[in-house]
C-alpha cells in the first residue's frame, strides 16, 4: 500500500487532526517522516518525507514562512505536520496562501499525539511496500518473511543473516553512530575487518550480480561489503567477514535483499532519533535565548522531563564548530556527534544553524570538560566515522545555573572565537583562560598591543622569520619553566645545551634584558599578547 498525505489524515492518531492548506496535494506520496529540529533542517530532507515540527524552530522564521514552504517543496517534502498552541498559535495567512498555490498540504497534528504515533505507521507502510518486493519465502529460511520489520531490532536481522551465511556480519552507519555486529561480541578479527574496510590499497575485486559487491583481502582476513545508503556525505556499509568460507553467488543474492532491509531499519532508527533530538534542540535553543521568560523555560523543562529525562541544576556549555566543511557533510558530522554524546551520561545536545553543536554537560561530569579528554572524544569519534581529516574547534564555558545557560553558551562561543583568532583552528579553549585576552582584544587597544609586542619581541620575531627557527617558543617555555634549561629541554624534546645556545642568542639580541628579573614581566606579557598580534 502506498501511503499518501491524505491517508495519513485517516490514521487513528490523526482523528482530531485538520487540513489547513494544500488540499490538491493530498495524493503526494509519503515514504518516511522526519522531525525538523532546527530552522534550516529543511535542506537535509531527502524527498517524499512528511516534515513534522512543534513550530518552535519556525519562530526564527516568522517573517519568511512562505519562503519556508517553498523550500519544503524544493527539497521534495510531501507535506508539513504542525503542532499549534504550544509555540505558534496560528498559521499566518501568507504561509497558507503559499501552500495552496503550490498544492502543498499543511496538516495540524493534535497536541496530545506523540510523533512516534505518526512515524511508526509511516515507516510500517514503507517497509511493507519495499519489503514485499524483495523478500522471497526461501530467503533466510523464511524467517524474515515472518518478522515484523517495524517491531524487530536491527540486531535481530543481523543475527538471522549471520546464521544464514555462517560468517560474522557488520553494519556501519557513521551518521547514526552505529557499528553493530553479529555475533554481538566481536572477536579480534572483526577489528581487522573494520580497519580493512577503512583502508585503501588492499587487493579488491568486484563480485556478484551487476558487480554490486566488493571483496577486499588483507590484514589476515577477507571481507565482502556493499554500501546500503549515501547520506549527508557519509556511506553506510553492510560487511561480511569471510571467516569460515567464501560467499557463494546465491548468498550474495541474499545479501542484496538484506541490505534493503537494513536500509529500512536504519531509516526507522533515524526517524525515532529525530524526535528525541527535536526536544533537545527546543530546550537548548530556548535556554540560550535571553528574551524568553521563565514560563517558557518551565514549559520546555516539563516537556523534556516527559521523556523520562531530568535537568540538572548546573551545566557547563561546550560549543563545537567545524571548519571549511561542505554543508551536506556538516549535517552528517553534527548528527554523528549528537548521537555520540547522547550516549554519554546525561548530556543534552543541540545544533545552532547547523554549523555549531552545543553540548550541555552536567556539572558533576567535569571529566568530559577537560580539554585533552574532550579533544580525544571528538578525534576518536571522527576517526571512527572516517572523518579524521576534519578541522574543528571548541570552546568550554564556566559552570552555570541551568536557568542562565545563555551565559554558558556565550562564554563557550567567546572561548571558541578566541581560539580561532589566536591559533586559527583545531583547539579546545576554556573560557577561564580567555580573561587576560578579553582585556586586550578590544579594537581600541589594538594599536597599543601591536606597539608593545614589537617593542619587546620585534627583534626575535624578525630573526625567527629570517632563519626559520623558533626562538620565541623556546623563550616562552623558558620563562614558563622559571628559567630552567633542563625543563625547557624536556618540554621541547631537545638537548639542554641547545636550549642554552638559544637563550644566549636571545640575550645577545635583547642586550641581556631578557634575563633581568625586573623586565621578565614585560616579556611574559608580550609573549602572552603575541597571539593577538599574529
Amino acid at each position: 500500500m502506498v501511503l499518501t498525505v491524505g491517508k495519513i489524515l485517516n490514521l487513528p492518531a490523526m482523528q482530531d487532526g485538520t487540513l489547513l492548506a494544500g488540499k490538491k496535494g493530498l495524493d503526494r506520496v509519503v515514504k518516511t517522516a522526519t522531525v525538523l529540529d532546527a530552522p534550516d533542517a529543511v535542506r537535509w530532507l531527502r524527498g517524499e518525507e512528511l516534515a513534522l515540527t512543534s513550530t518552535y524552530p519556525l519562530l526564527q522564521l516568522r517573517h519568511r514562512l512562505d519562503h519556508f514552504i517553498r523550500e519544503l517543496v524544493e527539497y521534495g517534502a510531501s507535506g508539513l505536520g504542525l503542532k499549534l498552541n504550544r509555540y505558534m498559535k496560528r498559521v499566518p495567512q501568507k504561509m497558507i496562501d503559499c501552500a495552496n498555490a503550490l498544492d502543498f498540504p499543511i496538516v495540524v497534528v493534535p497536541e496530545n499525539v506523540a510523533w512516534v504515533e505518526i512515524i511508526t505507521p509511516v515507516m510500517s507502510s514503507y517497509f511493507e511496500a519495499r519489503a514485499g518486493k524483495v523478500i522471497q519465502p526461501e530467503l533466510f529460511g523464511g524467517r524474515l518473511s515472518q518478522v515484523s520489520l517495524v517491531d524487530s531490532a536491527l540486531q535481530d536481522l543481523l543475527g538471522d543473516l549471520n546464521t544464514l551465511l555462517t560468517n560474522p556480519v557488520m553494519v556501519t552507519s557513521p551518521m547514526d553512530g552505529l557499528i553493530l555486529s553479529a555475533p554481538s561480541n566481536p572477536e579480534p578479527d572483526m577489528q581487522d575487518a573494520l580497519a580493512l574496510l577503512e583502508e585503501d590499497g588492499w587487493a579488491c575485486e568486484a563480485i556478484g550480480a551487476n558487480r554490486a559487491f566488493t571483496r577486499r583481502t588483507g590484514r589476515r582476513t577477507s571481507i565482502v561489503f556493499t554500501p546500503y545508503e549515501q547520506a549527508n556525505g557519509m556511506t553506510g556499509m553492510l560487511v561480511v567477514v569471510e571467516r569460515n568460507r567464501k560467499l557463494s553467488n546465491e548468498e550474495l543474492d541474499h545479501l542484496g535483499y538484506a541490505k534493503v532491509l537494513i536500509s529500512l531499519k536504519v531509516r526507522q532508527i533515524r526517524a525515532d532519533q529525530s524526535a528525541i533530538f527535536e526536544r533537545q534542540n527546543e530546550l537548548v535553543l530556548s535556554l540560550i535565548d535571553r528574551s524568553l521568560g521563565n514560563q517558557t523555560h518551565a514549559a520546555l523543562t516539563a516537556r523534556y522531563s516527559g521523556m523520562g529525562k531530568r535537568l540538572h541544576a548546573r551545566y557547563v556549555g561546550i560549543v563545537v564548530a567545524f571548519h571549511d566543511i561542505d554543508p551536506i557533510r556538516l549535517r552528517g558530522l553534527s548528527n554523528a556527534l549528537r548521537v555520540h554524546f547522547s550516549k554519554h551520561g546525561e548530556t543534552i545536545t543541540g545544533v545552532i544553524a547547523n554549523n555549531r553543536v552545543v553540548i550541555m554537560v552536567p556539572e558533576d561530569d567535569e571529566r568530559l570538560c577537560q580539554p585533552d579528554i574532550f579533544r580525544e572524544q571528538i578525534d576518536t569519534r571522527l576517526l571512527t566515522i572516517g572523518a579524521q581529516e576534519v578541522v574543528w574547534s571548541a570552546g568550554i564555558s564556566q559552570v552555570t545555573a541551568v536557568e542562565h545557560f545563555y551565559r554558558a553558551y556565550e562564554q563557550a562561543v567567546q572561548a571558541l572565537e578566541h581560539g580561532r583568532s589566536t591559533s586559527n583552528a583545531g583547539g579546545v579553549n576554556l573560557y577561564d583562560e580567555t580573561g587576560f585576552y578579553r582585556l586586550f582584544s578590544k579594537g581600541s587597544m589594538q594599536p597599543d598591543v601591536h606597539r608593545f609586542v614589537h617593542e619587546w619581541l620585534g627583534t626575535l620575531i624578525d630573526h625567527d622569520k629570517r632563519h626559520r627557527v623558533d626562538l620565541i617558543d623556546t623563550f616562552r617555555i623558558f620563562l614558563d619553566s622559571n628559567g630552567s634549561y633542563r625543563e625547557t629541554a624536556r618540554v621541547l624534546n631537545i638537548h639542554h645545551n641547545t636550549v642554552r645556545y638559544r637563550i644566549s642568542q636571545i640575550t645577545e639580541m635583547t642586550g641581556k634584558k631578557a634575563l633581568q628579573p625586573k623586565l621578565r614581566l614585560h616579556y611574559h606579557l608580550a609573549l602572552k599578547l603575541l597571539p593577538l598580534v599574529s
